[in-house]
């Protein structure tokens, strides 16, 4: 009677584990499904900069259509009082769907005007498509834009938070054309500039407002004429990003291009940008 009782045990004992080694595999490959699409569902914004038209980014946005044809690519225009018109579908399905801002008042320089601009293209994005990060990709002035966004809506616990941030071509303290070269500004082990315009003042609280796990990219060029500058930017004014966004982030990383096809203009249409950005967005899946 006890071996029949031991050996019931033992059989009921094998069943129970059996039961919960299922519900652990089956919770497993749940959770591995759960962030597969959490992973996936992080739609990239590009942003063109002043006086940029459908056609400034035109080559980067196809270049990541092609590195993956699951991607859904909409235009969001925004009219100059601030409404957003898609020209495109965009699928709730959609893998790492693309966002191509098209500003019509494209020389706008009020930089918190524009700001609220991209929050109503992101919240607008948001009535169509579930994502809780977001990558953004700008050039030019549309980084001091985009800049203002995460300054004043970077905390705003209604919209999603950055994942990845590309800056390509940043001026953030000061222009050739304008006051760079005469400014004689540079930059200490930190990235300080020994000299801050206003406008780069009024953007030193902007780290708080960045999450941790953020990383950040900042591309920008010289075209080797001894201005150390892509034309219209110092090097020195672009590098100026990292004493903005300190230690508060997850990673920064800089890539300078150099020659021709490094010019202001030239940046976004240069192969060897193009494929420095989509690696970032899309090879480093731990990022």
């Amino acid at each position: 009677m006890k071996k029949k009782i031991t050996t019931c045990a033992i059989i009921v004992m094998i069943i129970i584990l059996f039961v919960i080694i299922t519900i652990l595999i089956f919770k497993g490959n749940e959770n591995r499904k759960f962030d597969d699409n959490h992973h996936s569902h992080i739609p990239t914004f590009y942003l063109h900069g002043y006086a940029g038209t459908g056609n400034s980014m035109k080559l980067l946005v196809n270049s990541a259509y092609q590195s993956d044809k699951e991607k859904d690519v909409v235009k969001a225009r925004v009219s100059r009082n601030g409404i957003v018109t898609f020209v495109g579908d965009l699928n709730f399905n959609s893998k790492n769907p693309i966002i191509d801002i098209i500003l019509e008042d494209n020389t706008n320089k009020d930089l918190t005007k524009n700001a609220q601009w991209i929050r109503n293209v992101i919240a607008a994005t948001m009535t169509q498509y579930h994502f809780d990060k977001f990558n953004f990709v700008a050039h030019s002035m549309g980084n001091q834009s985009f800049s203002y966004y995460m300054l004043n809506y970077g905390n705003d616990q209604h919209l999603p938070t950055l994942n990845k941030q590309i800056s390509l071509a940043g001026n953030f303290n000061g222009e050739v054309d304008i006051n760079g070269l005469d400014l004689d500004i540079t930059l200490n082990n930190q990235g300080k500039p020994n000299l801050m315009l206003r406008d780069y003042k009024d953007l030193l609280p902007m780290k708080q407002q960045y999450p941790k796990d953020a990383h950040v990219l900042n591309i920008y060029g010289d075209i080797g004429d001894g201005t150390h500058s892509d034309g219209r930017v110092t090097n020195v004014s672009s590098k100026s990003l990292e004493y903005l966004l300190g230690d508060r982030i997850s990673s920064y990383e800089t890539f300078k291009v150099t020659g021709p096809k490094a010019e202001h203009s030239e940046l976004h249409d240069n192969e060897k940008v193009i494929d420095k950005i989509n690696a970032f967005l899309w090879e480093n899946d731990n990022k």
